[in-house]
């Protein structure tokens, strides 16, 4: 009789249940280990990013950006007084170092950051639209134009300029919510690693629990570098804002010296002209000053004062600032304080004055006709509010839900009429919720809007 040797489920005395069990068990774990494996892949695939790059990237745009915004200053001055013969536009040599520094970077095979097949079609558009600004340029400093070509010219530098400044506004806002969508992803892609992890762990404790440990701590490290970043790029906006409010406030300060005829009288031309940077640098300085709260309030790092204020100083403060918007657009600016209102209140007066700034420019701007009115009342007995009402284009129903949301417009398009950030009223709510207010809006298409603040008669500490 031929021996043979018993079977592995004989020798072990495994029944055929424990079989199953054991392939199962087996089977479970190594697909709960691979599918771990593949979503810790994935998640560094979300985070294979270079760092300093992005922010290298990102400080080399705001350098364009700047360097586009000074070149037409250069022109807009030069339209006011021809030169003969034309003198060179100093700013745009820069200009074309950081165009030609953006490119290289965009298209380097090598990048490691965030940045879209849009993104590369907007920094093409860029290029191009520089491409033709510089054809522009050669001929303008050719000898023998005559002054009636070097205005023409100067037009088309100054429409050109303008161009460039929308193309280069969305790409950053691109770019910001591209970089904000990568971090969601990491986010994501952890929960879903974790979620993996404890299924391996369901079916092989010990293995699972160094695999988690393991994998928790990969993965904790490389999200806080993400979240680093975005506190980096949070830290540069503010910087980069910061340092606006300087060189604006100059601008705006010396233009309005010459506005008052200080330096002597002007020509209508001038006056005009003078009005133009007046209205641009104001409006400029409102969205510097909104990217710097933003910063500042995603950061927590903004803090509010107490202080005593008279309410008509807070309509007079604004009225100073914005009328000249209003006149151009051959608007009524208006105030009231009700008699009831006490002849001082408590607030963080600064923060208030930017709540009713963005709320009357955002008004005079959606208003083509009529008139903005701004008014100071109590509702209650413990409140006191703020309204700004205007006859503009108002707001749809469905619109009204997303507009204190930040980067947020109706029209998002680089050939919109209406120009902005998108951050005013979502720097509005986030400041009114901060001082424990409460903000309301009714509106009518084609009727106009009525924005309410109220804001709560003590304030909290």
């Amino acid at each position: 009789m031929t021996n043979k040797k018993p079977l592995l489920a004989n020798r072990w005395m495994l029944t055929p249940i424990e079989i199953v069990f054991i392939v199962a068990f087996v089977v479970l774990t190594i697909g709960g280990i691979f599918v771990s494996a593949q979503d810790a892949l994935q998640l560094g695939r979300a985070l294979n990013l270079n760092l300093t790059q992005t922010i290298i990237l990102n400080q080399g745009i705001v350098n364009l950006q700047r360097e586009v915004q000074l070149t037409h200053n250069e022109v807009t001055r030069l339209l006011g007084a021809l030169d003969n013969p034309p003198i060179p536009i100093s700013r745009f040599g820069f200009m074309k170092i950081q165009v030609n520094n953006l490119f290289t970077a965009v298209t380097s095979p090598t990048r490691t950051y965030a940045f879209a097949n849009e993104d590369l079609a907007i920094v093409q558009e860029i290029v191009d639209q520089f491409a033709m600004l510089d054809q522009l340029i050669i001929t303008w400093e050719q000898a023998g134009s005559t002054a009636t070509q070097q205005t023409a010219l100067l037009k088309e530098m100054d429409n050109q300029l303008g161009l460039m400044e929308t193309t280069i506004k969305k790409l950053v806002d691109r770019q910001a919510i591209l970089q904000r969508e990568e971090i969601i992803q990491t986010r994501d892609s952890l929960a879903a690693s974790q979620r993996t992890t404890l299924m391996a762990g369901s079916v092989l404790l010990l293995v699972s629990i160094a695999l988690a440990l393991v994998f928790r701590h990969t993965l904790t490290l490389r999200l806080q570098q993400a979240v680093e970043a975005d506190q980096l790029k949070s830290q540069l906006l503010a910087n980069v804002s910061h340092e606006l409010r300087t060189p604006i406030s100059a601008i705006q300060g010396y233009s309005q010296l010459l506005n008052e005829e200080v330096y002597g009288s002007l020509t209508d031309k001038q006056q005009t002209t003078i009005g133009r940077i007046l209205i641009n640098t104001t409006q400029l300085k409102g969205m510097v000053n909104n990217l710097l709260d933003s910063a500042q309030i995603e950061q927590g790092k903004l803090t509010l004062r107490n202080d005593s204020f008279a309410p008509i100083d807070l309509l007079e403060t604004t009225y100073s600032a914005l009328n000249i918007l209003a006149i151009t657009k051959n608007l009524d600016l208006t105030s009231e304080v009700a008699s009831n209102v006490p002849a001082t209140l408590n607030g963080d007066v600064l923060r208030l004055q930017q709540i009713l700034f963005n709320l009357v420019s955002n008004s005079i701007k959606f208003t083509e006709s009529g008139n903005v009115h701004m008014r100071i009342f109590i509702p209650d007995q413990n409140h006191w509010a703020l309204e700004v009402i205007d006859t503009g284009i108002g707001i749809s129903p469905e619109a009204q839900e997303q507009v204190f949301t930040a980067f947020w417009q109706i029209d998002s398009s680089a050939t919109r009429p209406y120009r902005g950030s998108g951050l005013g009223l979502s720097i509005v709510k986030q400041l009114v919720d901060l001082m424990s207010g409460k903000i309301t809006l009714v509106s009518q298409p084609e009727k106009g809007s009525t924005f309410t603040v109220i804001f709560p008669m003590r304030v909290q500490s």
